[in-house]
C-alpha cells in the first residue's frame, strides 16, 4: 500500500511542493541573512535621526519648562528604547543635563571620543569641536565601550540652540532583533511548508480524483467495457482528457465490432472450407466404398465371360444380366449423388408453384404397385380430396418417393403401410408409417448421413445406396420445413411438412 502511495499523483505533487517551498524559504533565509543586519542597521539609524529631530524640536519650542522636557525625552527614550543624553547650555551659561540613563560618564566619553575621531588631531574638546560646526549637525557611529565590554551604536550632534545630544542604543539588543527575525523567519518558512504541503495534499485530491476516475475507466475499456463513460464538466485539459477518452472508446468499440464482424466472417469462411474439403474426403471415401463392389462383380462376370467358364447360354445371360444390374446401380448412385450435390451447394434452386399433393401420392403410389406385391404389402391411402400446397413439385416427388420406397423394402412381410395427412395451421404434415422393425435410437439422427446404413445387407439386396434419405434431407432444408423420423408401436414413422396453399388461389387461378 506505501509502495502503491508513493507512486500517486497526489504524492509526487506534494513532494514537489514541499521541495519547492523548503528551497524557497532557504535561500530567501540565505538572503535575509546577507541583509538583515544591514537593513535593521538602517533602519535603527532612521529611528535614532527620527529623534533627533523630534528632540531638536523640542528644545526649539519657546516657553517650555525643564520638568516638561524631562518629561518628554522620557516618553521618547522608552518608545525608541534608545538612551537620551543632552547636555544643554541655559540663558545663563549654565550646563543642564537630561539623560534617562545612568552611563551618562561613558555616554560623555563616547562624544569626547568621536570628536577627536572626526578632528582626527585629538586636541579640541567637544564643545569646541561643535561650536566650529554648523547647528544642526549629528552623526552615526558605532563605538565599543571597553569598560562594559559592549558595542553601542551612538548618535551624536547638536541641536539648534546649540546643546550637545548623545543617541545610544545597545548591539546586543540590537543583535537579538536580528536573531529573533530570522528566528521568526525560520518558524514562519517551516509553517509555511507544512501548511502548503497539507493544503497541497488535500487540494491536489480535487485534481486527482478525475484522473484516477479516468484510469478506472480506462481499465474497464481495456477489458472492453465500452458502457464505461469518463463524467466530467471541467473544461480545461482534464476535461479534454476526459472527452479524448470517450472518443477514443466510441472509435475503439466500433473498430472491435467490425473486426469481431471480419473475424466472424473468416471463421465461418474457413468452417465453410473445412467442411467443404471433409465432404470431398468423406464423398470420395464414400463413392470408392460404394463403388468397390458393383465394379469388383463387374470385373469378375466380364473376366468370367471372357475366358469362357461356363459354355451355357443360361449362365452367359446371368452374368450378363449381373454385369447390366450393378453398372445401372452404379449410374443411379451416381445420379442421386449429382443431384445431393446440386442441392447441398444450392445450385438447384427450388421452383415453388402450388400443386395437387393428394395427386402426386396417388400416382407415385401407383408405380410403387409392383414393389408392393412382391414384399406382399398392403397400402392404405385414404385420400381422395385434394390438398393443395406451395412447393417444388419435382424435389417433393423425390422425398415422397424415397420415403415410400424405404417403407416398402424395410417392411415386415405381409406387413402394413400407412399414410396420413394432418392438417394444422398452414401446414400439412406428410407420414410414411411401415409396421416393421424399430431404428435404433442411437442411429434416427445419423440416418440422413449420405451413404449411412442402418442395415448395410438389406441395403445391399435391394440396391439401395444410402442416399435417398441424405437428398430428403437436402430438399426439405432448402424448403424451409421441418423433417425426421421416430419409432412407433410396431414401426417405424417418417414425415415431412409443407405450406397449404388456401382454396381461394385455386380460384383466384381459375379466373
Amino acid at each position: 500500500m506505501i509502495k502503491r502511495y508513493k507512486h500517486s499523483l497526489r504524492f509526487k505533487l506534494t513532494m514537489l511542493l514541499m521541495i519547492m517551498m523548503t528551497l524557497t524559504v532557504f535561500c530567501s533565509l540565505c538572503v535575509t541573512q546577507l541583509f538583515v543586519k544591514t537593513f535593521f542597521l538602517d533602519e535603527l539609524k532612521e529611528r535614532m535621526q527620527n529623534m533627533y529631530t523630534e528632540i531638536n524640536n523640542i528644545f526649539s519650542t519657546e516657553g517650555i519648562g525643564e520638568d516638561e522636557i524631562k518629561d518628554r525625552l522620557a516618553k521618547l527614550a522608552a518608545k525608541g528604547e534608545i538612551n537620551v543624553f543632552v547636555l544643554h547650555i541655559d540663558e545663563d551659561g549654565n550646563k543642564v543635563i537630561y539623560s534617562n540613563t545612568n552611563e551618562e560618564g561613558q555616554m560623555w566619553e563616547s562624544m569626547q571620543s568621536i570628536a577627536k575621531l572626526l578632528e582626527g588631531k585629538g586636541e579640541k574638546n567637544l564643545e569646541n569641536f561643535f561650536a566650529d560646526n554648523e547647528k544642526g549637525y549629528c552623526i552615526f557611529h558605532q563605538n565599543y565601550v571597553e569598560e562594559m565590554n559592549e558595542t553601542f551604536y551612538d548618535l551624536v550632534g547638536v541641536l539648534d540652540d546649540g546643546s550637545l545630544i548623545a543617541l545610544r542604543s545597545s548591539s546586543t539588543r540590537f543583535n537579538e532583533s536580528v536573531l529573533t527575525t530570522m528566528r521568526l523567519y525560520v518558524y514562519v518558512g517551516i509553517a509555511a511548508i507544512i501548511v502548503g504541503c497539507l493544503a497541497m495534499f488535500f487540494a491536489s485530491s480535487y485534481y486527482v480524483r478525475p484522473i484516477r476516475e479516468m484510469a478506472v475507466m480506462a481499465k474497464r475499456m481495456a477489458q472492453l467495457d465500452f458502457d464505461a463513460k469518463v463524467v466530467s464538466k471541467s473544461k480545461d485539459e482534464i476535461g479534454e482528457l476526459g472527452n479524448s477518452i470517450n472518443s477514443m472508446s466510441k472509435e475503439l468499440e466500433a473498430t472491435i465490432s467490425e473486426l469481431k464482424t471480419a473475424n466472424a466472417k473468416l471463421t465461418k469462411d474457413i468452417e465453410e472450407k473445412t467442411q467443404i474439403d471433409e465432404m470431398r474426403k468423406e464423398f470420395l471415401s464414400h463413392v470408392s466404398h460404394e463403388l468397390k463392389t458393383p465394379i469388383a462383380l463387374i470385373q469378375g462376370y466380364a473376366e468370367g465371360l471372357k475366358e469362357n467358364i461356363s459354355d451355357d447360354v443360361e449362365s452367359r445371360e446371368f452374368y450378363c444380366e449381373v454385369i447390366m444390374d450393378e453398372a445401372d446401380r452404379m449410374n443411379t448412385m451416381v445420379k442421386k449423388l449429382l443431384t445431393l450435390n446440386e442441392l447441398e451447394f444450392g445450385t438447384d434452386k427450388v421452383n415453388f408453384e402450388r400443386f395437387d399433393l393428394v395427386e402426386l401420392m396417388k400416382n407415385i403410389n401407383a408405380s410403387s404397385e409392383i414393389l408392393l406385391q412382391q414384399n406382399h404389402l398392403y397400402l392404405h391411402f385414404p385420400y381422395k380430396e385434394p390438398v393443395y400446397v406451395w412447393a417444388d413439385e419435382f424435389m417433393i416427388e423425390e422425398v415422397y418417393t424415397n420415403y415410400l420406397t424405404n417403407a416398402i423394402h424395410y417392411a415386415c412381410e405381409e406387413g402394413n403401410v400407412f399414410i396420413s395427412l394432418e392438417e394444422r395451421d398452414n401446414l400439412v404434415r406428410v407420414n410414411v408409417y411401415n409396421e416393421g422393425n424399430p431404428i435404433p435410437e442411437e442411429d434416427l439422427e445419423k440416418i440422413w448421413i449420405k451413404f449411412y446404413k442402418v442395415d448395410k445387407a438389406r441395403t445391399r439386396e435391394y440396391g439401395g445406396s444410402g442416399i435417398g434419405l441424405s437428398i430428403v434431407a437436402a430438399t426439405m432444408k432448402q424448403h424451409g420445413r421441418a423433417y425426421g423420423a421416430y419409432n412407433k408401436e410396431k414401426g417405424v414413422v417418417f414425415y415431412f411438412e409443407l405450406e397449404l396453399a388456401k382454396q381461394h388461389d385455386n380460384n383466384d387461378e381459375n379466373c
